[in-house]
């Protein structure tokens, strides 16, 4: 990502934090290393773009999930410390990772091998598990939201932060409005339907593709075109992938078909699940596995049965409902008559 060329960096932020260079810039907002005086430590200071900052909806909404997301405490997930508007500057102030992003990893290395693959997509799960058990939606599972340290350490970042740009949105295909990094968004986000956790675990899913094959598996001339081939294509098998020096097995082809299977009840329900079939693949090629057909057939995601095998379903025997029961005759009036 670009660095923001705003002068932003030099001015003091809302009496305490010192801008002292731009990191990256983003949809929503540029990030920048900052000094917070009053604890004398470097933060990120994340400073939404002016027109979402006057938005008082939005401002709101974010200071809601803000604080939602400061409530995670998880090694794997990018702390946030602090959150405040002034002077029409609305910021989040969190940890600093010095590093780079997941993105520049696929930009420098990709494509990774299937262990390497899975060992980060690990980390990530790791971490939205944790939200996903507090009911937290991280709604823009991307390379860039994935900051790699200088020591290895793989932490998530901008929890939250989509849901709160998209709460007083239309996220659909229709009205040409879509929240969240289109190449990663869940077919049933195109279609209108809430972020979940079904839906970051697509986005998941489509990582975990692009660091196997070095490229998207859906490719368009415009975001919309984009969008629908989400929704009316399904994404590819990596081994299919061309140019790679080595083989993927088929139980790898079978975790990316589940967690991108086009109907969200097909995939796993969240993080967690998506972590346990993760750490069973793991654990295959860590042994040398180079194909298992069960464990692959395992984690497939369920076929739908064609017309054909429909018809060919075994047909209930279907009974006569049994015949009323024969009531005795009514004994006669034995009343007097005088």
């Amino acid at each position: 990502m670009p660095a923001p060329s705003d002068g932003l960096v030099g001015r003091l932020v809302d009496g305490r934090y010192e801008v002292q260079a731009p990191v990256a810039r983003g949809g929503t907002a540029s990030v920048y290393r900052a000094r917070d005086t009053r604890l004398d430590r470097v933060v990120a200071l994340k400073v939404m773009h002016p027109q979402l900052a006057a938005d008082a909806d939005f401002a709101a909404r974010f200071v809601s999930e803000a604080r939602a997301a400061a409530r995670l405490n998880h090694s794997g997930v990018v702390a946030v410390f602090d959150q405040g508007a002034a002077d029409s500057v609305v910021y989040l102030a969190m940890e600093y990772v010095a590093g780079r992003t997941l993105r520049d990893v696929v930009t420098d290395e990709a494509p990774l091998r299937p262990l390497r693959t899975l060992q980060l997509v690990e980390r990530i799960l790791d971490a939205l598990a944790v939200a996903h058990r507090g009911g937290i939606v991280h709604g823009d599972v991307k390379p860039e939201n994935v900051l790699i340290g200088a020591d290895g350490s793989v932490k998530v970042a901008d929890f939250g932060l989509a849901r709160a740009i998209s709460a007083g949105s239309t996220a659909t295909a229709t009205t040409g409005m879509l929240i969240g990094t289109v190449s990663y968004l869940a077919p049933e986000l195109v279609l209108g339907a809430a972020a979940g956790t079904r839906s970051d675990v697509y986005a998941v899913g489509i990582v975990c593709y692009e660091l196997l094959c070095a490229r998207l598996p859906h490719l368009g001339q415009t975001p919309i075109q984009v969008a629908y081939r989400h929704v009316n294509d399904g994404v590819p098998a990596p081994s299919a992938c061309l140019d790679l020096d080595w083989p993927i097995p088929d139980f790898v082809d079978a975790l990316v078909a589940r967690a991108t299977n086009r109907d969200p009840a097909a995939r796993p329900s969240d993080a967690d699940v998506l972590l346990r079939q993760v750490r069973r693949v793991l654990a295959a090629l860590q042994a040398g596995v180079h194909g298992d057909a069960d464990l692959a057939e395992d984690l497939r995601p369920p076929r739908a049965l064609t017309s054909h095998e429909v018809e060919t379903l075994p047909q209930p025997t279907l009974h006569p409902p049994p015949a009323p029961p024969v009531l005795p005759p009514k004994p006669p009036d034995e009343r007097h008559h005088t």
